[in-house]
């Protein structure tokens, strides 16, 4: 099973990209945080195989999470990805030395998350 950890403070983007990788794929577990306070927990208590978050929420943004946890996650062998609708060029200068990390625009294409799963399940069938 690939454990993935989706951080949104939005229900609707939240629920919708849930769902839709729960409707493609039945070897995903997703597991949901609201906020940073929410994923904090979660990542304190639990290994992610994927971690996808979004830049801005209310109380801490996705790439500030990405730093406190950022030893454990590559640790961890997490893949990361941060999303944002609007910060895109701040965010790649923020984590120009982390290839670790990739940007995504917020308004993709909702089939570019199955690329990602894919692309983790490859890599894990060649290892």
């Amino acid at each position: 099973m690939i454990s993935l950890l989706i951080v949104e403070d939005d229900f609707a983007v939240r629920d919708t990209l849930k769902d839709f990788i729960e409707f493609m794929y039945d070897d995903v577990v997703v597991s949901e945080a609201v906020d940073g306070k929410s994923a904090s927990a979660k990542l304190d208590a639990e290994r992610f195989d994927i971690l996808i978050t979004d830049q801005m929420m209310p109380d801490m943004k996705g790439s500030d999470l990405i730093g406190l946890y950022f030893e454990k996650l590559t640790t961890d062998g997490t893949w990361i990805y941060v999303y944002s609708g609007q910060m895109n060029e701040e965010l790649q200068k923020k984590f120009q030395d982390y290839p670790q990390v990739e940007i995504i625009d917020k308004f993709t294409n909702p089939t570019f998350f199955k690329e990602i799963i894919d692309k983790f399940k490859d890599s894990q069938s060649q290892a």
